[in-house]
């Protein structure tokens, strides 16, 4: 079992993302509005208003999207759907992908995973 961090840079794919992971059996997932720090950071007002306030900076704003993976391959065809789907990942700063191998897991649809026991 892996861990998925997706780090979606650009809202107007928001929903090929969705379909791409529906596409390859992820039914849950965590989705929470971050901000990117390094634009935060670049942008003079942050310094005054704080990370905090209430209105987002828009060119800070990013989708994270979390999920339990149960192969590489699924990543592998994650995002072979997002270029078939006409979504330029290579040349464009959509995503940021990130997979990290889960120890031990639980879920009610697998149940206890651990990586120790394989």
């Amino acid at each position: 079992m892996y861990y998925l961090f997706l780090e979606v840079y650009d809202p107007a794919y928001r929903e090929d993302i969705y379909l791409a992971l529906q596409s390859i059996g992820i039914q849950r997932a965590i989705n929470l509005d971050a901000q990117n720090l390094a634009a935060a950071l670049s942008d003079e007002r942050t310094f005054f208003t704080g990370f905090f306030k209430a209105d987002k900076i828009e060119s800070g704003s990013v989708l994270l999207i979390l999920a339990q993976v149960s192969s590489k391959d699924k990543i592998s065809e994650f995002l072979s759907n997002l270029k078939e789907g006409g979504v330029d990942i290579d040349s464009r700063n959509i995503i940021n992908l990130t997979l990290i191998p889960a120890a031990l897991s639980f879920s009610s649809e697998h149940g206890l995973q651990d990586e120790e026991d394989s």
